[in-house]
């Protein structure tokens, strides 16, 4: 029986009861603290989850179960919950370990019935697994690309190769020393391009172990856009760059690289008969936002909600589709934004387009007072 089909008498006992059996049991880790952090209390979950119990945890400042690479993080938060908001991060247990787990943390605040502030409540649960299943879609969609471009790859190299083996002929044909010279030198273009080509389809099918692959994100969406103008225009796309003054933001190249790859991907679905698409980069308040709209078909409001899910689609033969799309495009978008820190919005109305707002938080020093 429920708590509220109990007689009144004792409806007071049994809700008591009712809520510490609920703390108890709860399958997130809860820690409760006094408004300057000092753990006053905490659940079972809590001391599996950090492998002690509440003896050693209650009368410490919640700082002692947050790795301390996360102290400036744990502090703005805690901040931000003194100030009636609510915060999330992410932690790594034991950093120098292989196996080590990934926390998600939520910070709240706790008030009375009059919005009075009584303490503080930290949240946590293990995402260890599902931070994995992140890791390996991003490296199945690369695969699924890769085999997707092989044979567009191919075809434009062969185009390349023609191009060289005339030039060759020609330079041993000619007489003419100088049109010798700009036939070989032609040839050297031609073969930079395939050896850029090469490398970038390396790059996006190996997997991301490099720490040095850090690029200006302004950099990354002009370097992007000079690739694929070109394309776009033949299948009679407009592309629009609207480029604001921002502070210089390191990402990943080949991860915003692909990021934008999908995007565009998704947008070209969208639009089979053309349309438009426009790349926006500015800064908005703590954030630097990049825009990516497109006047395609849009997204209907039933989809809408689950557009990040891994292996969604409504145009990939998996779900009647005629489009060899695996759904994945948009969920490894999502990842790896989450990984850089940023987070991946997304606004569409049918028959008007879509937009997706990938928003980066700037480092503390650089954030607009």
């Amino acid at each position: 029986m429920c708590p509220d089909q109990q007689p009144a008498k004792n409806g007071n006992n049994i809700q008591s009861s009712y809520y510490r059996h609920l703390f108890e049991c709860a399958g997130f880790a809860i820690i409760g603290t006094d408004c300057q952090g000092l753990i006053v209390n905490c659940n079972h979950m809590a001391e599996t989850l950090f492998h002690t119990d509440s003896s050693h945890l209650i009368g410490r400042h919640i700082g002692h179960v947050i790795p301390s690479a996360n102290a400036k993080e744990l502090q703005r938060a805690l901040e931000k919950a003194i100030e009636g908001q609510t915060s999330e991060l992410e932690v790594v247990q034991d950093p120098d370990i292989s196996n080590s787990r990934t926390l998600a943390v939520v910070i709240s605040p706790v008030l009375d019935d009059d919005r009075n502030l009584l303490g503080l409540a930290a949240w946590a649960r293990d995402i260890s697994n599902r931070k994995i299943l992140q890791r390996q879609l991003i490296q199945a969609e690369k695969m699924v690309s890769l085999g997707t471009l092989a044979s567009g790859v191919a075809h434009h190299f062969n185009n390349i190769i023609a191009g060289v083996a005339t030039f060759v002929d020609y330079a041993l044909n000619c007489d003419n020393p100088q049109s010798s010279r700009r036939a070989l030198q032609m040839t050297a273009e031609a073969a930079n391009r395939i050896s850029h080509i090469t490398k970038s389809l390396l790059t996006f099918a190996e997997k991301d172990v490099r720490e040095f692959d850090l690029s200006d994100l302004t950099e990354v969406v002009l370097t992007f856009c000079h690739l694929v103008e070109k394309p776009l225009r033949e299948k009679h796309i407009e592309l629009k760059l609207d480029l604001n003054v921002v502070p210089v933001y390191e990402v990943p190249g080949s991860r915003m690289h692909q990021v934008l790859g999908n995007l565009l991907d998704n947008a070209e679905r969208a639009m089979p008969e053309g349309g438009k698409i426009t790349i926006c980069l500015r800064s908005r308040g703590n954030y630097v936002e990049l825009m990516f709209t497109d006047s395609g078909c849009g997204i209907s409001n039933e989809d809408l909600p689950h557009i990040f899910e891994p292996f969604f689609t409504t145009q990939g033969t998996s779900s009647g589709g005629n489009l060899p799309c695996a759904g994945l495009g948009l969920s490894v978008v999502h990842g790896i934004v989450g990984e850089l820190g940023g987070d991946t919005r997304v606004a569409s109305k049918v028959g008007q387009g879509t937009t997706f707002v990938l928003r980066f938080p700037l480092p503390k020093e650089d954030k607009k007072q």
